[in-house]
């Protein structure tokens, strides 16, 4: 048994009564959460306790050791036998190219065996308590069904049949802890401390797969994993390869918004929001447990708290359990005084979707490094019916907020009749992969600026006067 202290210093171990041990770390300061803040275990200070081999090896030599272990523990979980031969021939009938011949083995795998465990698969507790192991990857194609792990060694099996050099990757978890490789010891890789992938080699460079994880969009793995050094398992080389992060992109909050606007300032519509990505898998997790009741009162939540007495009806919450398709909300919603009316003028803000937020950092200090999780970007498009008899009395809106790694387009144009306003709002941030997601606090002043600028952005307002004549534009 060994001892790890982590972001701190402790006493050596003192005998005490009846077989026990005490440690002490003095000066620790009292702990204060801050929203984006690097995960706890790598900010606060604790002591590890832990079993391991009583070996002396470097750092190095440890993991050499323990990719070996990895790789031989799993080569007969792979097993390539007939059936995965003939499986893996069909699967890539028709594929060009490598990459193709991995996607479709993806699909394949998804398409063929569900993971006994996720909400959609149907099975009940009793069922999977009855099942018997997957001891071969042919075991789990046979039966149709598997934890992750059975799922991912019959890709791993697949991949291996049509071709490819297939290896087990393991990683730790970003969202627990950071990652030291001079921490000689699998505590914090092997699962369920850390996680584990497929890595398949194409050309000179390794792409990673979880068709296990079945909300992990194809070509993506969890956010916890990606900008990881995963370990590659090897019988004489184990490396350690960086996995890839996906760009903002990839992660994309699509909202749209069509609304007719009252004379006194009321608005009334219909909404639809989708997420891809990580946000997609994000919102799956969180929904996909809960009953449709439940559902829908997360979504009021969302927006109940920025617009006094905003109502929302026609809830539909779409492809909650889908590996595939975007996460979709789409509703109608109604918010009294969304317009503030001030004698013939309606002041509107054409920002509906950021309506009522605050600054995204509110305090003026910082004592953690601020932490991002994923790269993510946003698109929204919003058409405002103007109420009869009014047109824009002040047409301008903000600028392009450039921030080299994020970027904020908003726009706004009026249709020739003038009868419909259109906004459109672009963001993204992360440009730059995971060297973009976590900054020092001296950044902090700066990196509060930037977002502060566009929360004030956001809140921008257009007049509208009654009686007022409207150059028209689109």
């Amino acid at each position: 048994m060994r001892a790890m202290p982590f972001n701190g210093r402790n006493t050596p171990f003192q005998k005490e009564k009846d077989g026990y041990y005490s440690t002490t770390m003095t000066n620790v300061p009292a702990f204060r959460e801050e929203a984006y803040m690097p995960p706890e275990h790598s900010v606060r200070p604790w002591v590890l306790i832990y079993y391991t081999e009583d070996k002396k090896l470097s750092a190095a030599e440890f993991w050499t050791q323990y990719g070996k272990e990895v790789y031989e523990k799993h080569k007969p979980l792979m097993k390539v036998s007939d059936e995965i031969k003939r499986a893996a021939a069909e699967a890539t009938a028709g594929a060009s190219s490598d990459e193709e011949k991995l996607d479709h083995l993806f699909d394949y795998v998804r398409s063929k065996v569900k993971n006994v465990y996720d909400v959609a698969s149907g099975f009940t507790a009793e069922q999977i308590e009855k099942m018997k192991d997957n001891k071969t990857p042919a075991d789990t194609l046979k039966r149709g069904a598997g934890n992750w792990h059975d799922i991912d060694m019959l890709f791993a099996a697949l991949a291996t049949a049509a071709g490819f050099d297939a290896r087990v990757a393991q990683m730790s978890n970003r969202a627990d802890n950071f990652f030291d490789p001079a921490f000689p010891d699998s505590y914090f890789m092997r699962p369920p401390q850390g996680t584990e992938d497929i890595a398949v080699r194409v050309g000179d460079k390794w792409r990673f797969y979880d068709p296990g994880s079945t909300y992990v969009a194809k070509g993506m793995l969890h956010w916890q994993e990606e900008g990881q050094n995963a370990l590659i398992s090897d019988p004489k080389e184990p490396t350690f390869v960086k996995t890839p992060m996906s760009g903002p992109e990839k992660s994309l909050e699509k909202c749209t918004g069509t609304f007719k606007l009252s004379e006194d300032g009321a608005l009334e519509g219909d909404v639809r929001i989708e997420y891809t990505g990580h946000l997609a898998a994000d919102m799956k997790a969180r929904n996909d447990d809960d009953s449709p009741a439940e559902r829908e009162e997360t979504l009021k939540n969302k927006f109940k708290g920025r617009m006094a007495g905003v109502e929302i009806t026609d809830i539909h919450v779409e492809n909650v359990t889908d590996p595939v398709k975007p996460f979709v909300y789409s509703f109608h919603v109604r918010a009294p005084g969304y317009a503030q009316r001030t004698g013939k003028r309606l002041f509107l803000q054409p920002a509906f979707f950021q309506k009522g937020e605050g600054p995204l950092f509110p305090t003026a200090e910082r004592r953690h490094e601020i932490y991002f999780h994923y790269p993510w970007s946003e698109q929204d498009h919003v058409e405002f019916t103007l109420p009869e008899g009014f047109a824009l009395d002040n047409a301008d809106a903000p600028g392009v907020i450039d921030g080299g790694l994020s970027k904020y387009e908003p726009r706004a144009a009026i249709t020739k009749d003038g009868r419909t306003l259109i906004y459109e709002r672009k963001f993204f941030f992360g440009k730059g992969g995971a060297d973009a997601l976590l900054f020092p606090t001296a950044v902090y002043p700066n990196l509060k600026s930037y977002f502060d600028q566009i929360n004030k952005a956001d809140g921008h307002t257009i007049v509208l006067k009654q009686g007022a004549s409207t150059a028209a534009s689109n």
